[in-house]
């Protein structure tokens, strides 16, 4: 029987025979092997004497070579690590002096002096600060100069050197500035600049405004036919000087960094979000309140317009639009952005209100902005005819009104006297012990359901026995609010009396009712009865899209314009004093109602408000 296979011992070589190096070859090509191992012994055994030394040599030379390679890269190394220390100088003379000594230590070292030179240059960027001065300009050009004349055309440093040519003609075009309007710099509170006068033009050319910075002329163009409220407010905040001496905003590098916020997917750099407001006293910095020549602290604008802009226009590169004031979300004061990558979540949030101009050039500028002051502003062009004054509502006034030199002294909105305006919507007051909340009620989007609540209204329903029986969630503030889980709403009325004795319809079933449940809205609250509304209601105080679903929505039928930070302090339980109108149109406010002893809807009867009782006199 043939052996198919051989067991072999666990202390016993694989190989055929005791002496293991010699067998492996000989058993390769026909003897040949073994003929070169015996053939190399007896070269060995012959030469040996002469082999050996050279061996060791060459052995001692591979470790000489590495070692030296070694020292060679440590020694790279703490030079780098010296350029790196010397990078950290925070003051411009520690700087030169720090690189000085590492320029020293690199010298004949083309690879690591390139290092050295490309970083001393970019740190002297660094630390520049706005606004500049041009003897500071002129030595951070000159070291990018002495980069760029030795290793600028090295192809090995291709990146460094665009970048490094790119700051350079960035730097001498603002020292170039500079240097031209070295007369009117730097801007205090008393430069004293001479304006243009903006010229005048028919329509349909559109408003164009420029912004004076340190790294050019920013020129845009407004959409007047498409924003004009939006537009009137910039033009009239140019003409005052709001943007004057001011800073843009760091760079919202969105579209790097988050895919969250505002602005989503984009990159914008603001401008004006603090400048100085006019009709508006202004302080000096604290310490400084004695300098005459200290400058006088920005603050934002003291009113808020009704944000608009052009709908139809897409977002591209050099859009301009106003930002949302983080106050009220629904609102816009003096700060806009400029778009430098567009997305497309710009357009869910906001509109373009206008355009850099001048192609690439303006939009060099614009990129440019997170490092430059704005000098001053003005208008170059506006349209003949166009009075820029916009309707704005000033903080702590309940209306809108035009534009006025100084802003409407503050009061307590409930202390108004009713007025008639068939032209705009109703607006009322709740009054609680912190504050008073104005609410403005959209008479077109739920006409039946604003009916019924001014009813209960002059019938002084609200006045007695209401409060903020439901409160869900505790956050305040619009960022926090956002951000946490859950329910933000304030439900308030007669508790238990949300059917009353009648009930109104639900307008919101309407596929084409547009009213939305989100933060700041006012809107009926009912049973699982969709008709079922009747006196309570509730306030938004963050989005909540599950109550628009059209299979059981809730019917939002106004607005709050004022006071919604005092919402968000409500606690349960909290009483509602009074509900007041200070606006509505003329003719009675009866809706549609269906009584509980009754099947048909139809008018609500007329109730006589209470009587009020006559004050005792004191001491009786």
């Amino acid at each position: 029987m043939a052996q198919t296979h051989i067991k072999v011992k666990s202390d016993q070589p694989l190989a055929a025979s005791a002496d293991k190096h010699r067998d492996l070859l000989p058993r390769t090509g026909a003897g040949a092997g073994q003929m070169f191992v015996e053939s190399f012994s007896k070269f060995l055994a012959s030469n040996g004497k002469i082999l050996a030394p050279i061996a060791v040599l060459l052995i001692v030379g591979v470790f000489v070579y590495y070692g030296i390679k070694a020292m060679g890269d440590n020694s790279t190394r703490d030079l780098k690590a010296r350029v790196e220390r010397a990078a950290i100088a925070e003051k411009p003379d520690a700087l030169k002096e720090q690189f000085e000594q590492a320029l020293e230590a690199v010298k004949g070292r083309p690879e690591l002096e390139a290092y050295a030179r490309y970083r001393y240059a970019m740190r002297s960027f660094d630390l520049l600060k706005p606004p500049y001065k041009p003897e500071e300009l002129q030595v951070t050009i000159g070291l990018m100069n002495a980069y760029l004349e030795q290793f600028g055309k090295n192809d090995a440093h291709k990146a460094q050197n665009q970048m490094a040519t790119a700051l350079r003609d960035q730097l001498q075009a603002d020292h170039d500035f500079i240097t031209k309007n070295g007369d009117k710099l730097p801007f205090t509170k008393d430069t004293k600049v001479d304006k243009p006068a903006a010229k005048k033009s028919a329509a349909p050319a559109n408003p164009v405004v420029v912004f004076k910075t340190s790294v050019g002329d920013l020129r845009v163009e407004l959409f007047e036919d498409a924003a004009l409220n939006g537009v009137k407010n910039l033009v009239s905040l140019v003409e005052e000087g709001y943007y004057d001496r001011i800073k843009p905003s760091a760079l919202e590098f969105s579209n790097q960094f988050s895919r969250t916020g505002d602005y989503r997917g984009a990159t914008v750099i603001g401008i004006g979000k603090e400048g100085r407001p006019k009709g508006v006293k202004l302080e000096k910095p604290a310490g400084q309140e004695t300098d005459e020549k200290a400058d006088v602290v920005p603050q934002k604008t003291p009113y808020t317009i009704e944000y608009s802009g052009d709908t139809k226009a897409e977002f591209v590169a050099g859009s301009i639009a106003f930002a949302r004031d983080i106050e009220a979300d629904n609102r816009v004061r003096g700060e806009f952005f400029v778009v430098i990558e567009p997305s497309d979540y710009l357009k869910q949030r906001f509109s373009p209100l206008g355009k850099v101009l001048d192609g690439e050039k303006g939009l060099e500028i614009a990129r440019r902005l997170d490092k430059a002051t704005v000098y001053y502003a003005y208008v170059e062009q506006q349209r003949e005819g166009t009075e820029y004054k916009p309707q704005v509502i000033y903080t702590g006034w309940p209306a809108p009104m035009v534009k006025r030199d100084e802003p409407p002294k503050p009061l307590r909105f409930n202390a108004l006297t009713q007025i008639i305006d068939d032209k705009a919507n109703p607006m009322v007051v709740i009054e609680l012990e912190s504050g008073d909340v104005v609410v403005e009620l959209k008479q077109e989007l739920a006409p039946n359901t604003v009916k019924n609540f001014i009813s209960l209204i002059e019938e002084g329903f609200y006045n007695k026995d209401c409060e903020f029986y439901r409160v869900e969630g505790a956050a305040k503030g619009i960022a926090e609010i956002m951000k946490n889980q859950g329910l933000r709403i304030v439900q308030g009325g007669r508790e238990g009396t949300h059917q009353h004795d009648y009930v109104i319809k639900n307008e919101a079933v309407d596929p084409n009712f547009p009213g939305k449940n989100t933060r700041g809205t006012i809107a009926m609250a009912r049973t699982n009865d969709l008709d079922s509304a009747s006196t309570e209601f509730y306030i938004n105080l963050k989005d909540n899209p599950a109550w628009d679903k059209k299979t059981s929505p809730y019917t939002v039928f106004g607005e709050v314009i004022q006071g919604l930070e005092l919402l968000e302090e409500v606690k349960k339980d909290d009483a509602i004093k009074s509900i007041k109108i200070i606006r509505k149109r003329s003719g009675e406010y009866l809706p549609t109602v269906k009584y509980k002893d009754s099947m048909e809807w139809g008018p609500k009867k007329k109730v006589e408000p209470p009587k009020e009782e006559p004050k005792k006199p004191e001491g009786g």
